[in-house]
């Protein structure tokens, strides 16, 4: 059995890959947690991993703790991929392939295998990313913001009127604006991140002559996909079905 995890900013995201499928598929939050609180979950897994295979943004700090469990609990030490120049028919972008982020590549590689069209990939986790693929399998670039806490942490931060608010009241909304402070301040920055989704597939759109499919991934991405004006896809393990597209190519 391969074991697949998503390490993000904030929280993880594992699964297991059984004759090419994902399933038992879980989450817990590591950010400003003891790591007592979700390495009992992995390791309560019914079978131990073969082979352990991570998308790894959380830092270099994190994928040492990792390792070292690893070998402890399974004796198997992970895999960690970084992102490459080209893979299973996607060209990659950045001059140094590497610097890309791990799970904005798998993301873009399963969309990739998915879709073989003009795509979008937004994820909308602790940052907010978008990246462009055309039809030739091309990677033109993205984007990456703060994501929806980030903006209304900053803002609050920043602000003494905004955040006294902002505070008194649980975010009320009607129709798409907020009709409170707190509801003003959480609908702004979706909205925000929803049009920068739209503003990517238009000018994807201009230069490839048709519309993208656009995937939205990411634990706010039923929270942004809706206010997006175009048809979405919600795909909230694009990373993971990366990771498997990786581990298809060297089956354990």
């Amino acid at each position: 059995m391969t074991l697949l995890v998503d390490a993000g900013n904030t929280g993880l995201k594992w699964a297991r890959l059984v004759d090419g499928r994902l399933t038992g598929l879980d989450s817990a939050t590591h950010r400003g947690v003891e790591p007592e609180a979700w390495q009992p979950r992995l390791a309560a897994l019914a079978q131990a991993p073969r082979r352990v295979i991570v998308a790894n943004v959380a830092g270099h700090a994190f994928e040492a703790r990792f390792r070292d469990w690893a070998e402890r609990q399974w004796q198997v030490t992970p895999e960690f991929p970084a992102a490459t120049a080209a893979r299973l028919g996607l060209r990659n972008a950045y001059v140094r392939p590497g610097a890309l982020g791990i799970d904005r590549w798998l993301a873009m590689l399963a969309a990739w295998r998915e879709a073989g069209v003009p795509l979008l990939v937004a994820s909308a986790g602790t940052a907010f990313t978008v990246d462009l693929v055309d039809g030739d399998g091309l990677h033109r670039g993205g984007c990456i913001v703060p994501g929806e806490r980030l903006m209304r942490e900053a803002l609050h931060a920043q602000t003494s009127g905004v955040a006294a608010a902002a505070l008194l009241d649980l975010a009320a909304v009607e129709g798409t604006f907020g009709i409170n402070t707190a509801g003003a301040v959480q609908q702004g920055a979706r909205l925000a991140l929803a049009s920068l989704v739209d503003r990517a597939a238009r000018v994807l759109e201009a230069a490839s002559g048709r519309a993208p499919r656009i995937f939205v991934a990411g634990g706010a991405a039923p929270e942004i996909a809706p206010l997006v004006s175009r048809a979405v896809e919600v795909a909230p393990h694009l990373v993971l079905a990366g990771l498997a597209l990786i581990a298809a190519e060297r089956p354990a």
